[in-house]
């Protein structure tokens, strides 16, 4: 399971960990950006172009501005 952590603050259970459920929670393409403690974020792989809103959490999170809503999840839970 992942919690998706939209732009607007509020965070939301994840349970469709496939590919095409990642896809389907940051909105396209996805890009992984990995993080201590086998936790990871998937985000928006085009994220900025398409001039997503800020993520303060998943920025917060990772120590650098990300865009759109956004997954984090463990890398194990990856299917």
């Amino acid at each position: 399971m992942a919690t998706l952590l939209k732009s607007d603050g509020s965070e939301l259970e994840w349970t469709d960990i496939t590919l095409s459920g990642m896809q389907k929670a940051v909105g396209g393409y996805i890009e992984l950006v990995y993080l201590p403690q086998g936790k990871m974020l998937v985000v928006n792989e085009d994220g900025l172009s398409l001039k997503l809103p800020y993520n303060p959490k998943a920025s917060q999170i990772s120590q650098r501005n990300l865009v759109g809503d956004i997954l984090l999840m463990n890398q194990k839970d990856v299917k």
